[in-house]
């Protein structure tokens, strides 16, 4: 058995919370993650945590550049929220706490998508992970699922869907319009929702 001195373990602390910091996370001492803690504090288990986070951590590889945690459920998409359900749930909760920097309102709850919003659900029946769109943009889409969509825009707003083959887009119906069941977002690389 190898003992460590305090000085040792001190440095070691030390040495995590920079590579964290460089890294573009946040860990209290114990190590957990920031989202992590928070998720826990709003009353998940560390299984239900810790699976969010691993969640979370994948739709990140995925998008890259184009979104930043921004609460334990949720990824910043410049625009945008991906809003990600806790494992085994059908809708994604608010799990943050309420801050001027987070929206942190259902903007895609169930089959009703708030007004002045575009919402693609990972799933029919507007359930599972979801993106709404507020800001006109082009927002990738990062799961390959049978999905979604409510669009409840300005009258009259019709959305864009680019397909990963680089095929004519698609102009979607205008707003307001939903599809419930059907959407196949395999082929679909983004939306621009305007």
């Amino acid at each position: 058995m190898v003992r460590r001195s305090g000085r040792l373990t001190a440095l070691g602390a030390v040495a995590a919370a920079v590579v964290s910091l460089l890294l573009g996370g946040t860990a209290n001492a114990s190590g957990e993650h920031a989202f992590t803690a928070q998720a826990r504090a709003a009353g998940l288990s560390s299984a239900q945590a810790e699976g969010l986070q691993d969640k979370v951590d994948g739709y990140l590889e995925q998008l890259g550049d184009r979104g930043k945690q921004v609460a334990p459920n949720q990824i910043d998409l410049g625009g945008a929220v991906l809003n990600v359900t806790v494992p085994g749930e059908d809708q994604p909760r608010n799990l943050a706490e309420v801050t001027t920097n987070v929206d942190n309102a259902a903007q895609c709850s169930g089959n009703w998508a708030r007004y002045r919003w575009f919402c693609a659900y990972r799933n029919e029946w507007f359930s599972g992970d979801n993106i709404g769109m507020y800001s006109c943009g082009e927002y990738y889409i990062p799961w390959y699922t049978m999905g979604s969509w409510h669009n409840n825009q300005t009258t009259g707003t019709r959305p864009w869907l680019y397909f990963n083959d680089g095929q004519d887009p698609w102009h979607m119906p205008p707003a307001d319009s939903q599809q419930a069941s059907g959407v196949g977002w395999t082929p679909v690389y983004s939306i621009v929702n305007c």
